[in-house]
This record gives C-alpha cells, structure tokens and sequence, in this order.
C-alpha cells in the first residue's frame, strides 16, 4: 500500500512533517504527444530543474501510448516513463502523473489532436491521418468540431466499452506507479471537453474510484472544462466525494497569444473565478498549464504577473512547459507550439526566469512577496511542526554579487546554504513569524 509523501489538509498540501508545501515545477514535455511519447531519455536533462528551484513536475502521459491495442498495455513505454520518475525523485521532485489529450485524439481534428488510441474513437466517426505540423496552427478549433464532441460524448456514454477502458487504464497506471515515493498523484484527463456535471464529474469519480483501489493515498488532480482555461466560462465542477483531492484548471491569455496585447483584466477574472471555486471546494489549487510564447512583446511582464498571483494565493503550479527536444524548426514538436522554457542548446528563454519562493512552511502561510532582488514571507507559526521552514533563495541570480541582508523576525533563525540556494529557518512559540531576504 502507497504511502504518499503529500496529502491534503484543507487548502494547503502538506508533506509527512505537517508542514505547508508549496509546489512549483515545468510540464515534461511539449513534444510527448506525438510518436514515440516519450520527451528524452537522458535523465540528466532534469538537473536544471532542481538547479532552478522546482520541486514538481506534471509528466505528460498519452493513452495511445499506453494503450496501443485494446486491453494490451505497452509496459516499454510505461518503462520509460518510470525512468523520468525515477530520476526526478532523485533530484527531490515530486511527479504529478497527466493523463494528456488535446481534442480527444491524433486522428480527429484534421490529425491535431493528441491523447486517445484510434481504436478508442467510435467507429461511427470518421478518422483524419495525423499531422500535429504547421497545418495545425489553429488546432483550437476543435472545440468546433462535430467530430470531436462526438468522440467525447462517446467516451462519457461508454459507447463500446471505451470508458470502461480509459478507468481500466488508469487502474493500471495506478498500480505501477502508486508506490513510487516520488509520485503524489493522478490528473485525471487535461483540458476536458464535455458537461462538468453530468459527463465529467462522473467520470472523475468512477476512475478516481479505480485508483484509491490500488493507490489510497494517490492525490487526485481534476481538472475543469477546457472553456474555463481562457476564462469564457465559470467551472460547475462539483465537489468530489473521495477527499484527498486538488483542484487543478489551466490559464492561458488569449489577447496576449493572439493579439501580442497584455491585459491584466483576463487575468483578474480566471483567478477571481479560481478563488472562488477553491472557496466552493475547499480544497488546494495547482494551476496545472501556464505560459506564453518568448517572442511575445510582454511575455517577461506576463509570465511575473502569474507568479506574482500564484505567491498571493499560495496557489501551486507547473508552466508550461519544459521541452530539451526544442528546436528552431520543429519548436516544441506539436502544431508548431512554441511555450518550451528553454531553447536547444538549454538557454532559458524570455518566458521563464529563475525565481525565489517558499517551498515549505512550518505553519499556515500568511504573505509571500517575491521580486528580482527582494523576497519576504510571513506565517502563522506552529510550534508543534518540527521540521524547517525552507525558502528557495537563488543568491547569485538575485543579487549577482552584490550585498543582501537576511533579517530574521522576532523567534527566527535561519542558516543560508548559498551552493544549494536554500534558506532554512526555524522558529519557535505562536505567533506571527517573518524572514525577509533584500538587497543590502
């Protein structure tokens, strides 16, 4: 039996010693949904990750790949997978197992899609040959598309047992991974197409059921319908019954993607819309997809802004995405996507800056202010957590050898490991509690 490292309490993810996590990581990877589904093999590809802070990241898993033929699982693709797990665990990431589909399938959408085996496609439907190029560009569109919402409502009604396969499927992936230290959990299906209530919901509860058989303590990571991504609809998501569980939507800036124009009012409706079904829900949020192409105008002041949000919310949250098979013709080698936060040759690219942040919290968070050279927190102490406060505090990158100052509050005492750009603090009695790292 599993016994996983995170759990919900509440609002906040918390690890084995009580204290609050917060998560923050890449989506692994842009090019895995296409042949042959698995981003690299190098696992030393993951070591900038740890370098830059994260501490998470939402491993993109394909059904087609899984699941090449009916009821016959492909255990070398899931092989493979497992190696990612296993080297992101050794670095101290956690993994977040995504069950990705973008319009159902490869073969609908005009060949733009991604997720779903063509045998998982009612055979009533007309199928399209795969091309995931530049013909793919609008690939959106789907949301369009008769064919696609068939499929979906093909899936939701179990037309040949193609439901029964997708809950089967993910029972399997359950099994082979549930005991995996590094793997806290389960995102049920990205970016969903179909009524929340009497489509969705359903679905989350019979495949969350199937996992909590072989993975009790496996978090679940429901997502929302597509719609809410761009903030055009509020989620009807209701609660799910199982406990343990993290509401998980997606936010990308339409104006800003198509127009090149940033608004923070897109922005300001999604996250009122997200606080208030965390509200609703009361349950944790990781905003599951975020990101914008580096060629954008405003891209460094947008992808801020996100941060900025996620520190005022406490929220967690993996951008989208992290892809080392990026290339200048190919870019993230799906539909001439071009989110990757690093180029081929490893550079961070203008959508992504190494940043600090509190990753855990011996107590109940309160304030967290990040800017380049500047990061200050406040928490409600616990003194009956034990364990340390620890902040991600990139030195070199954010004072670049010039002077800092690390000013303890009242009860605080922290040590600076500046090689391995942590800060660790302790604290003792109740009460309010706060560090601050500035610019000397």
């Amino acid at each position: 039996m599993s016994q996983n490292p995170l759990h919900i309490d509440g609002y906040w993810f918390k690890d084995e010693q009580g204290r609050v996590v917060i998560l923050r990581g890449v989506n692994v990877a842009g090019n895995s949904k296409v042949p042959p589904f698995i981003p690299f093999a190098d696992a030393a590809l993951l070591d900038p990750l740890k370098e830059w802070g994260m501490n998470v990241i939402r491993l993109v898993l394909i059904w087609e790949a899984i699941e090449p033929e009916p009821g016959k699982y492909n255990e070398r693709y899931i092989d493979a997978m497992e190696t990612l797990v296993n080297a992101a665990g050794e670095r101290g990431i956690y993994v977040i197992l995504d069950m990705h589909q973008d319009m159902f399938s490869r073969y609908l959408n005009g060949g733009c899609g991604d997720g779903a085996p063509s045998w998982a496609i009612d055979p009533s439907i007309p199928q399209d040959e795969p091309s995931n190029d530049e013909r793919c560009i609008d690939w959106i569109n789907g949301l369009n598309d008769r064919n696609v919402l068939r499929a979906f409502d093909s899936l939701y009604a179990n037309v040949n047992s193609i439901r029964d396969h997708y809950i089967s499927m993910w029972a399997h992936i359950a099994r082979r991974f549930g005991d995996h230290p590094a793997v806290i959990g389960y995102d049920l299906m990205n970016e969903p197409i179909g009524d929340e209530v009497s489509q969705l919901a359903l679905l989350y509860e019979d495949a969350g059921a199937a996992i909590r058989k072989v993975d009790p303590d496996g978090i679940l990571f429901v997502e929302p319908s597509i719609l809410t991504s761009f903030g055009a609809i509020y989620s009807r998501l209701p609660p799910l019954s199982r406990g343990n569980y993290a509401y998980a939507p997606h936010f990308y800036s339409a104006s800003l993607l198509i127009s090149d124009i940033f608004s923070l009012s897109e922005a300001d409706k999604s996250f009122a819309d997200f606080n208030s079904k965390v509200a609703e829900l009361g349950v944790p949020l990781l905003l599951g997809e975020f990101g914008m192409y580096p060629e954008k105008t405003k891209v460094s002041e947008y992808i801020a802004d996100i941060y900025r949000r996620l520190d005022d919310c406490f929220y967690g949250g993996t951008q989208w995405d992290y892809t080392p098979g990026w290339s200048p013709v190919a870019l993230d080698g799906w539909n001439r996507e071009n989110y990757s936060i690093i180029d081929d040759k490893g550079n961070i690219r203008r959508n992504f800056k190494v940043r600090g942040y509190a990753q855990r919290i011996a107590g109940i968070p309160q304030k967290l202010e990040v800017s380049d050279n500047r990061i200050y927190l406040e928490w409600e102490n616990q003194p009956e957590v034990t364990a340390a406060t620890l902040l991600y505090i990139p030195i070199d990158v954010m004072f670049k050898g010039a002077k800092f100052d690390i000013v303890e509050g009242p009860s605080v005492r922290c040590e600076l490991d500046v090689e391995h750009r942590c800060l660790t603090c302790t604290a003792s009695g109740r009460g309010t509690r706060t560090v601050e790292v500035k610019a000397g």
